[in-house]
């Protein structure tokens, strides 16, 4: 039986001009770990929905965003750029890289200490006495983290997933365990979030260096790292806006029952999102334009594609009629008013699939045009969506407009991958 499958990949990497062994490989890692990371989430969102109170858990999301927000201090862009460059042979930036993303956070140290004075002394202590505690471990949280991309560049999607995997995994089991101990105090359950989740970053880094090989250094990287911070930077915001709006005007339990609605269809939408992972790296390597890809996708439309597209109707049918029994199996009666929510967010899920390929590409090729109107002026769209959404018809407005959303980033994407014909290394060199 597998002889007969290493056939069939074979015949048809020849006859698509596609390396669907690497592919096939390589898939299979990355879904390993993400299963893994998906069921450590969800078992953290039930210790959360189950032992602590909606406004314990409100709180911890409403301070999550924030922090996503203020990540931002620590250059992220340079996670997309190691990949690229460590995929094209130059692993010698990837310490650089780590360097200046930690030095670039220590500037998080004094704005999250004011933002917790601000919080503390706006009636919201708790939510400050976090972020103030958040400044200790903030450079050592987001910096190190930069291994993740290096591996992917790497094409070690092995390693990737067990590294991932264990910290998933850690992570999970050290919060469930502080949730059964002292559920009520948010505190104590967010130095523990911080604590696991900076040793196990900066322990995962140390262990990535044994795995460089060159001392090669792309002189374009850290321009291109800040372009894709500069880029990214309304997307993030724009990302977590609904978080801090509800949390802001609707309250914590409010943002509680949203967390749970929107729990299970994000973490299908990154599960979707990261099969397009194992081609980033080979994007990056090889000359090839968006004209040639949808060429090989229209060949593959019937063997490959149209099982796939059975696949996704299949699971979307499953995933309404069942979302609501787990839902309630998992959180509880307490959660049964997200179940609507979580049922209109099967668009979102469905539409992340081209999205998620478009912006691989875009990212992987520098892609200028589609990058500047996916990620540059897609973002400032979405926030005047969710603003407008929210502040209009609350939960349910946050729900339409992050379908909506999806749908004018897969467009946006779209136009600007169609107009673009060229490398532009050349146009990034200034970066």
């Amino acid at each position: 039986m597998l002889d007969v499958v290493k056939t069939k990949i074979t015949e048809y990497s020849r006859k698509y001009e596609v390396d669907l062994a690497y592919i096939t490989k390589n898939e299979l890692w990355v879904y390993l770990r993400q299963a893994i990371t998906l069921i450590a989430g969800l078992a953290i969102s039930v210790a959360f929905a189950r032992l602590a109170s909606k406004e314990v858990f409100g709180q911890y999301n409403f301070i999550l965003a924030l922090l996503a927000i203020f990540s931002l201090i620590s250059i992220p862009g340079l996670n997309a750029s190691i990949m690229r460059s460590v995929a094209r042979g130059y692993e010698g930036t990837y310490k650089k890289a780590v360097k200046i993303s930690f030095l670039w956070s220590l500037l998080g140290i004094p704005a999250l200490l004011g933002a917790g004075i601000y919080y503390y002394y706006s009636n919201n202590q708790t939510v400050g006495v976090c972020l103030m505690l958040s400044s200790i471990f903030f450079p050592l949280l987001h910096a190190p983290n930069i291994w993740d991309s290096f591996l992917q560049g790497k094409m070690r999607f092995d390693i990737r997933a067990k590294y991932g995997s264990i910290r998933a995994v850690v992570s999970a089991a050290a919060m469930i365990t502080i949730l059964f101990l002292n559920a009520k105090n948010l505190v104590i359950i967010f130095v523990t979030y911080l604590v696991s989740n900076t040793f196990l970053t900066c322990l995962l880094f140390l262990k990535s260096l044994k795995y460089i090989e060159n001392s090669r250094r792309d002189d374009a990287c850290v321009g291109y790292g800040y372009f894709m911070t500069a880029a990214n930077i309304i997307g993030t915001i724009a990302n977590n806006i609904d978080r801090i709006l509800i949390g802001s005007l609707l309250g914590a339990q409010q943002l509680a029952v949203y967390a749970i609605a929107i729990a299970i269809p994000i973490k299908a939408k990154d599960l979707l999102k990261l099969g397009w992972n194992p081609l980033a790296p080979k994007l990056c390597q090889d000359e090839i334009k968006i004209s040639v890809v949808l060429d090989k996708i229209n060949r593959m439309k019937k063997k490959i594609l149209l099982p796939l597209a059975i696949m996704v109707v299949g699971g979307s049918i499953l995933y309404w009629f069942f979302i609501d029994d787990i839902i309630l199996l998992l959180f509880g009666e307490k959660y049964a008013g997200s179940i609507p929510y979580s049922k209109i967010l099967l668009l979102m899920i469905i539409l992340s699939i081209p999205t998620a390929f478009l912006g691989t590409f875009a990212i992987a090729k520098k892609s200028k045009k589609a990058i500047i109107r996916g990620y540059y002026i897609f973002p400032f769209v979405k926030l005047l969506i969710m603003f407008g959404f929210i502040h209009a018809w609350g939960l349910i407005g946050a729900v339409w407009g992050l379908n909506l959303s999806m749908v004018v980033q897969m467009l946006l994407i779209g136009m600007g991958m169609g107009s673009e014909d060229s490398n532009y290394d050349k146009s990034f060199s200034r970066w």
